[in-house]
């Protein structure tokens, strides 16, 4: 089951020299830090560039427990991170 959360969050990433993005190492949600074991997908979305919105890469990610989350960067300066969805 998915929860739609589309919640800002604190990640923390780092440099993957396959991808032009920095991937989420681990991130704050709820005062929880969920640290990423995986990362299985990653996609772009154009946003709606008539309203200025901004291009966003999204992540779909796992912790330790097995937990599947999504997460997406809006490329502004700085990327600005939000949870969107939690898979129970």
């Amino acid at each position: 089951m998915a929860r739609q959360v589309n919640a800002l969050v604190q990640v923390t990433t780092v440099a993957n020299p396959a991808w032009p993005d920095p991937r989420p190492a681990s991130f704050r949600y709820r005062g929880t830090l969920i640290r990423v074991t995986a990362v299985l997908d990653r996609w772009h979305e154009a946003g709606r560039w008539w309203e200025r919105e901004p291009e966003r890469v999204a992540w779909r990610v796992t912790d330790v427990a097995g937990g599947v989350y999504e997460l997406v960067m809006e490329r502004t300066t700085p990327p600005a991170w939000r949870l969107m969805v939690i898979w129970d």
